[in-house]
């Protein structure tokens, strides 16, 4: 899967859901992973985390994120995911998000090392559960121990690491670290996959191109902007038509807005649509005004005329 370089979506809680994995692909991502998914909720029957377990027509892949700290409720939750359709499973072990840290899971596995490592033995034994890890650099600047990770995760069979070269501590302050990055995967024995400040075609080609990498997973350049992936890619064929015009932006927020409500539903749809259009709105002439005016209206159609009058 990972043999040539890939161009992937990043996991994005509340945001890699299944219509915006399928906007994603149609503009030429190569991969698209799921929203993060708890361990436990999962294996527990949760009726969210069940739910966002389910494939999306264009999940070809499919790639499932799940967090959590206990190695056998991992296990057991990914041996659920791969009955139910899942193709590989993420581990994040990244996340900054307090919520996730005060559980054990995420960023906090950065701090226990070994907590991580049973994780992945726990993955590793027969039947292995084909799997990746996602990881930040390090909890803070005295604690990079993104060499470590990647010792760990080649050593247990991993079939790749995602790294988003910022500490835990930083969240989304300060610049990534990318020399660190590549420095890190110049010596790796498996995959290595870079995220982080990837808002740019020229951004994002420059770090696709290095050497030692085996792919660049796309986050938040993508919200208002699936067709990022289709502009990375053109700009490295000189393709001048890279970008899309007012009218396919108008045409591809339509087509969002439909993929929400046959997955959610015409209110929750309209929820999460809201949230979407304050990015696609970005730049555009008359934006202010639309994103005033976002909460006061209720339903879709009059959020789509407002879309057409906008998109002109």
């Amino acid at each position: 899967m990972f043999m040539d370089k890939k161009i992937i979506l990043a996991p994005m809680a509340g945001l890699s859901d299944q219509p915006f994995r399928r906007l994603c692909r149609s503009f030429g991502a190569d991969l698209a992973v799921s929203e993060m998914i708890s361990a436990k909720g999962l294996l527990y029957g949760d009726h969210k985390s069940r739910e966002l377990l389910i494939p999306g027509l264009s999940d070809q892949p499919h790639w499932v994120q799940l967090f959590g700290s206990d190695p056998e409720i991992i296990r057991a939750a990914a041996e659920l995911a791969i009955d139910a359709g899942a193709d590989l499973i993420d581990i994040n072990m990244g996340c900054p998000v307090r919520k996730v840290i005060k559980t054990g899971a995420g960023a906090a596995l950065l701090l226990a090392p070994d907590k991580a490592e049973a994780i992945m033995r726990a993955l590793n034994r027969p039947p292995a559960i084909p799997y990746t890890v996602k990881v930040r650099s390090g909890w803070d600047s005295r604690g990079i121990n993104l060499d470590l990770f990647i010792e760990l995760a080649a050593k247990h069979g991993a079939r790749a690491l995602t790294c988003h070269p910022r500490t835990a501590v930083m969240m989304f302050s300060g610049l990534a670290d990318w020399q660190l990055l590549l420095k890190a995967a110049k010596k790796s024995p498996l995959p290595i996959i870079g995220s982080g400040d990837l808002f740019e075609p020229e951004t994002a080609i420059a770090a696709l191109q290095q050497n030692n990498l085996s792919g660049i997973m796309l986050g938040r350049g993508t919200l208002g902007r699936p067709w990022l992936f289709r502009e990375i890619k053109e700009t490295l064929k000189n393709n001048p038509l890279a970008k899309p015009g007012a009218e396919e932006k108008r045409l591809t927020i339509l087509t969002h807005s439909r993929l929400l409500q046959e997955v959610y539903g015409e209110r929750t749809g309209l929820l999460l649509y809201r949230k979407h259009l304050a990015w696609y709105s970005r730049g555009i002439c008359g934006a202010a005004a639309f994103r005033k005016e976002l909460f006061s209206l209720t339903s879709m159609t009059e959020l789509n005329q407002k879309v057409e009058s906008l998109f002109i």
